[in-house]
């Protein structure tokens, strides 16, 4: 059993690093590092070429990626009752799934799941797959400047969906 402040520790990290807290901080840039890369590695498997490539490179960079947010979503939801707000143990927890941020986190990754349980047509996987880029928006929580990138994106989307 992983005693209250030990929950309460691995939510401080998880949340926004105050001033003080470097280990946090650490962990923020590690996450915006790797939405970075992940938009990145989006944007490069639309070329043809690099694609048929690099495609296990891409596959295993997208399995490890979504790991990793995988658990940081579970552990934000374990841990959001360590926050007055989402206190009570079922409650609390499904409060904290149902917010903008968590619900974002949840999108970032639900991409990937979704083949696995449900049979999709392949030109619906196409959307699930451009659904990865939502991963931008995880910054958000980190970031002004990727809030900024959001809103052109939103006012652009469009000429992006063309």
């Amino acid at each position: 059993m992983i005693s209250a402040d030990r929950k309460s520790r691995i939510f401080q990290i998880l949340e926004i690093a105050e001033e003080n807290d470097s280990f946090s901080k650490i962990f923020d840039v590690f996450i915006m590092s790797l939405i970075s890369l992940n938009v990145i590695a989006v944007i490069l498997e639309t070329v043809e070429g690099l694609t048929l490539k690099y495609a296990a490179f891409f596959f295993y960079f997208e399995v490890a990626s979504v790991t990793i947010f995988s658990i940081e979503y579970i552990l934000r939801v374990w841990s959001s009752t360590s926050d007055d707000r989402f206190k009570n143990p079922i409650n609390g927890r499904l409060r904290f799934a149902f917010t903008p941020l968590a619900l974002v986190d949840l999108l970032a990754i639900l991409p990937f799941y979704l083949p696995v349980f449900i049979a999709f047509d392949l030109r619906i996987l196409r959307v699930l797959r451009l659904m990865r880029i939502t991963r931008i928006l995880k910054m958000g929580r980190y970031s002004k400047a990727a809030k900024t990138f959001g809103a052109v994106l939103r006012n652009a989307k469009e000429e992006l969906v063309q």
